[in-house]
């Protein structure tokens, strides 16, 4: 008997449940996730108001842990009591107000776009490459562009041609546009969704180099994606934020909720709450009304450290924090009213985005910085209690970006930088020296801006357009394209379209690659 008791301890301490014990703000809908064995037992959940629930058990893809979905709803500031072999606890539903509507995006219709005879349904943002200096990394930048005529993702070559652009529904946006990878393959990833507020509604969604949807990515326990935040992990997992509007003694607040999602099942993996963790306390933000949603975190950005903890970005609290994935406790803070850290000088920040655990214990970070201050991208170390300044860029224009923004580090110790709500993307070399710069056209703006390799190889035709004397041919989405063959005579590709001679008979035009591979073709034109 003393051994089983003792095994069962065991058990229970390298266990993780999610929601944590002693959360508060639950969602009425949430499955009940146990992380460290699939060996449950019986499990059973009581309500204190709804009684007891019936529910399945659904392993997690990994074989590391396993959810127990419930049949219906549970009941609003209710006690959910669990028991299983794993762990007995309890947590608490939150009260909810209904929540805020999503707005309309605001499109100028004047503002400056592209537009192409071959393709005249795609009309992306006009943008200039002002900078593409030799020793830059090679690749594409990647963006969300909003703001214009169309809005969605978008892909650019060195000389600020487009490579690929996907038009999204009316007021729905694309944030951070960028390649992951997904189970050893290269994807495009990006979210999606309706704007609120500071924030979005939407979900995470995955395409394979030949454009087709892989993915759709969503929070699981009836959360939304917000807009700041779509990570992939090597093991097959997604990393996404929501906020969450409670009510709580001080008014109606919008929790920050943290989720690991297996993108195989849509399970929850990991679930944490600000309420509880973060006092609204430590907050730089003041409601104006208490019918106004306090949104005291403004979460912006979630990464896995080493050691599989957890790195936010809290741009309402100026801070930054890392949290347990197996208690959801903050183990430190560095930045805002209770920081952790001696920061040396160079290493406070403003209201900053895309904090990202780096190697030798250091972090990225855009700091957007107070008004009238340059925004940087900065890289600091965490040495012992203290943060030490190892770099920090800045634009030539003295940029300075009031929301949004992002580092993304580079082979070779290059980095390169979206400046957020101002509309330029630059990569900096080891020493600082800017060897690429951008910039989209006035009035838009990209949330991030990322720089990697990218094959693209669309199922679709090129398109090959009669016009006059002239064929305008394009291929949206692929990257392999060389020069165009018309008749056995070949064109050097110029840009997303290109224009050839017409000859006097309808004719079929190919893409080929360097080496002269037939890639695809098109109908006759």
């Amino acid at each position: 008997m003393a051994s089983s008791l003792v095994t069962a301890a065991v058990v229970a301490a390298s266990v993780a449940v999610y929601p944590a014990p002693g959360v508060s703000t639950a969602s009425p809908t949430t499955q009940i996730s146990f992380r460290g064995t699939t060996d449950l037992g019986t499990v059973t959940v009581t309500g204190s108001r709804s009684g007891r629930h019936r529910g399945r058990v659904r392993e997690h893809s990994d074989g590391q842990g396993a959810s127990w979905l419930p049949s219906r709803r549970f009941t609003s500031g209710e006690t959910v009591r669990v028991r299983s072999r794993a762990r007995r606890y309890s947590f608490k539903v939150g009260r909810r107000p209904a929540p805020a509507p999503t707005r309309r995006i605001t499109r100028d219709m004047k503002a400056d776009v592209q537009s192409f005879a071959s393709r005249p349904d795609l009309t992306p943002p006009r943008l200039w490459v002002d900078q593409a200096q030799p020793g830059r990394t090679p690749g594409f930048t990647f963006l969300g562009p909003k703001g214009g005529r169309e809005m969605g993702p978008m892909v650019i070559d060195d000389r600020g041609q487009l490579v690929w652009f996907r038009e999204l529904p009316r007021d729905t946006a694309a944030f951070d546009v960028r390649v992951q990878s997904y189970r050893g393959e290269p994807v495009i990833t990006w979210w999606q969704g309706k704007l609120v507020g500071g924030g979005g509604r939407g979900e995470g969604v995955i395409f394979d180099a030949e454009y087709d949807l892989v993915r759709r990515v969503r929070m699981g326990n009836g959360f939304k994606a917000d807009s700041h935040e779509f990570t992939l992990t090597p093991n097959g997992t997604a990393l996404l934020i929501g906020y969450d509007a409670v009510y709580r003694d001080e008014g109606r607040v919008l929790q920050a909720v943290v989720q690991e999602v297996d993108v195989a099942t849509g399970l929850v993996l990991f679930e944490w709450h600000s309420i509880g963790n973060v006092a609204t306390a430590e907050s730089y933000r003041r409601r104006v009304s208490r019918r106004q949603h306090l949104d005291y975190m403004h979460l912006n950005s979630v990464a896995v450290a080493e050691g599989g903890d957890f790195v936010l970005s809290a741009r309402g609290t100026n801070a930054v924090y890392k949290v347990s994935r197996a208690t959801g406790r903050v183990l430190w803070r560095l930045g805002g009213k209770r920081s952790d850290f001696r920061q040396d000088a160079g290493t406070r920040f403003f209201e900053q985005h895309d904090v990202r655990p780096g190697p030798d214990d250091t972090l990225t970070l855009f700091d957007n910085a107070r008004r009238g201050h340059r925004s940087r991208a900065l890289t600091v170390r965490l040495d012992g209690r203290r943060a030490r300044l190892v770099a920090s860029r800045t634009h030539p224009l003295d940029l300075h970006a009031s929301t949004q923004g992002g580092v993304q580090p580079l082979p070779d110790g290059h980095t390169f930088v979206g400046w957020g709500s101002q509309r330029w993307f630059t990569e900096f070399d080891a020493a600082g020296r800017v060897v690429f710069d951008g910039r989209l056209a006035r009035g838009m703006d990209s949330y991030r801006a990322y720089r990697a390799a990218w094959v693209g190889t669309p199922k679709t035709r090129p398109v090959a357009v009669r016009r006059g004397k002239r064929l305008h041919v394009s291929w949206n989405g692929a990257t392999q394209v060389a020069a165009w063959v018309v008749n056995g005579r070949r064109y050097p590709r110029t840009g997303f379209e290109t224009r050839l001679p017409a000859p006097s008979a309808r004719a079929v035009v190919r893409a080929v690659d360097a080496a002269g591979t037939v890639l695809g073709e098109s109908r006759k034109a």
